[in-house]
This record gives structure tokens, sequence and C-alpha cells, in this order.
């Protein structure tokens, strides 16, 4: 596994390039620059900045070590959109969108992974199968053998021996 990414790691990528190309993914790239965009309230109402540049860094770097991270980063990036801009304004609608992925959305917009629809719509489910998989790779195994979707009884056996 040494100089490879682990897989839980190669499926976020695959999320963030996903919400990178979605037609509001632009606005969530890279940090919010305060001065150029005249918002100088910005760092006094947002106390921790995000945004999916700085998340793909930190996996590429290895500062989010879990998927759980991965996916709370994500969400502040769009919370922060959210709180930051009022409900009416355009970023916080294309934050919501983003969040929601709506079906109605997802139809008219570029072809979206099926893993970012679950894990907007169905973490949970996701969760368990990337959280078996980081498990995996953490323990030094090959995540790569690790089932796709768990069964139920398969999860119970899992945490019984975590």
């Amino acid at each position: 596994m040494s100089g490879q990414k682990p897989e839980w790691v190669k499926k976020c990528i695959g999320i963030l390039k996903s919400l990178k190309a979605h037609k509001h993914g632009w606005v969530f790239s890279e940090p919010v620059d305060p001065v150029k965009l005249n918002i100088p309230d910005y760092l006094e109402i947002i106390k921790k900045p995000m945004d999916l540049g700085t998340v793909r860094t930190h996996l590429d770097n290895g500062t989010i070590t879990n998927p759980e991270d991965f996916k709370a980063n994500v969400v502040l990036t769009f919370d922060n959109a959210m709180r930051y801009n009022p409900a009416n304004h355009d970023v916080h609608m294309m934050a919501k969108t983003l969040k929601e992925v709506q079906t109605s959305f997802v139809s008219k917009c570029l072809p979206l992974s099926h893993y970012v629809q679950l894990f907007f719509q169905k973490w949970t489910s996701s969760e368990a199968t990337i959280m078996e998989k980081w498990k995996i790779e953490k323990a030094g195994g090959d995540a790569s053998s690790a089932p796709s979707e768990p069964s139920i009884g398969t999860m119970r056996c899992i945490r019984l021996q975590t």
C-alpha cells in the first residue's frame, strides 16, 4: 500500500471531483478571500473557514485521517456559505443545492458519481462501507477485497471485532 492512496481516500477524491465539476462547484473550490470580496466581517462570523480545495489538500497531506473528518469538512464548506450569506443570496442557495443534491437538479447537471449521491442522500449506508475499508487499511490490510455494501450481519461482525 506504500505510495498508493487508501481506497477511502480515492472515493473521497472522487466525491470532491464531482462536486467541483458541478455548475456551482467553482464557488466552493478555493478559500474565501475577504479582502478581494470586500467582506471584512467574514472571519468574525465564520470561525473555521473551509472550501473544497482545502479539503483536497487535507486529504493529500494526511490532515484528514478518516472518512468522518472528510464528511465534516465538506459539510462545513456548505454550512459556512449558508451561515454567512442570507437565504435569498445566490451563494446560500448554491451551497444548499450542493448540500442536498436535489434529485430534480442532479438530472440537469453533469453526471454525478454514485458516491456523491450516496454522500449527501444516504451517508449512513455509505459511511459504514467507507469506515470498514478505512479500519482494514488502518490495520494494515487490503481494503480492495472488502465488500462494497456490507450486509447488516457483516456489519455486526465488524463492530464486534473492533
